[in-house]
């Protein structure tokens, strides 16, 4: 009996089962989650998954034992920066600027320019690229001086 009165007095301090979450509403790592979808130099397909707000070379750079160390080579602005050519599709140019010292910067890496060709360091990751398929390209080794 008194155990019962104990649990009626002390019930209003509880949470009620509507004020208890369940489930948490917070964003997971899986919502920030983008697919790519590489193809080499040699036609195969590759898929890659990478976090929202990372560069391509990045993440190509973490897959270079899949893909091989031909198509991520150093940046020629030198500071142990990578850096990587790709072809992008049409629907995804507009979402990745290109100005006339990324062009210069372009063609000193790669022997042959596309208009679709893209620096994968200018790539930033986003939501809406995802299930976005590239292609790479070769490039030249670069060589310090």
């Amino acid at each position: 009996m008194a155990l019962r009165r104990l649990f009626r007095e002390h019930q209003k301090l509880w949470p009620t089962t509507q004020q208890v979450r369940w489930a948490s509403t917070a964003p997971s790592i899986y919502d920030r989650m983008v697919q790519v979808t590489v193809v080499d130099v040699y036609g195969q397909r590759h898929v890659l998954r990478a976090l929202t707000g990372h560069t391509l070379v990045d993440v190509l750079s973490e897959h270079q034992e899949l893909l091989g160390n031909e198509e991520v080579t150093e940046s020629p602005e030198g500071r142990g920066a990578l850096e990587c050519v790709v072809s992008v599709p049409n629907e995804f140019l507009n979402q990745i600027p290109q100005t006339k010292e990324y062009l210069q910067q372009l063609r000193q890496i790669a022997p042959s320019v596309t208009s679709n060709c893209r620096l994968g360091s200018k790539i930033i990751l986003t939501k809406e690229m995802n299930d976005m398929q590239v292609a790479l390209h070769e490039v030249y080794p670069w060589r310090t001086i």
